[in-house]
């Protein structure tokens, strides 16, 4: 069984928890915030459209992913334009690449409780330096056993998405440091 099922479940949670709040939660308005770096709003300064955001495969190359990953991987577009990634072993670590405009769905916050939903009883790691703000959220998913990751890296009002699911029995620690070198290059690549 290929983990991608798994990937594309997180990130529909994600995306579909982040336009669930219309409370205004007394943030910038709408056209006050620049757009993310590698991104561009409309002339009458709305948020971007789906075609204004990055498309990490063809941002990303196989070998750069490779090199974060610590595996070689494949790459193919999948749901919502993210940029999926797996490797010959359908156990081994694999995960999708994304964005998505967080302005109108709540904010930052209201996508980060939606991956948080995602997962049994996470763990929250921050990230410094990367984007204007960064975290992952490490569990399991419906009891298994096998740690997976949701997460992004906020860069203007646009999260930078990322979600690695594996059935190898990867450490907390080894998907931390996964998961740092992956949103750094997505940062890196969108600019």
């Amino acid at each position: 069984m290929r983990w991608t099922g798994t990937i594309g479940g997180l990130a529909l949670v994600a995306v579909l928890t982040a336009g669930c709040n219309d409370s205004d939660d007394g943030g910038e308005a709408a056209g006050d915030v620049p757009p993310p770096t590698g991104t561009s709003a409309s002339a009458s300064g709305s948020a971007p459209t789906a075609a204004d955001l990055p498309m990490f495969c063809d941002l990303v190359t196989a070998d750069e992913l490779t090199a974060a990953v610590g595996a070689a991987v494949s790459t193919s577009t999948g749901p919502f334009d993210a940029c999926e990634f797996d490797q010959e072993d359908p156990r081994a670590l694999s995960g999708s690449l994304g964005a998505t405009d967080v302005q109108a769905g709540g904010g930052y916050e209201t996508y980060q409780s939606g991956t948080t939903a995602a997962l049994d009883d996470p763990a929250r790691h921050d990230l410094d330096g990367i984007g204007d703000a960064a975290y992952v959220d490490i569990g399991t998913i419906a009891g298994g056993e096998n740690l997976q990751v949701a997460g992004g890296a906020l860069v203007g009002h646009v999260v930078y998405t990322l979600n690695l699911a594996q059935g190898v029995g990867l450490s907390e620690d080894e998907l931390v440091a996964t998961s740092e070198r992956l949103l750094r290059l997505m940062v890196e690549a969108a600019r």
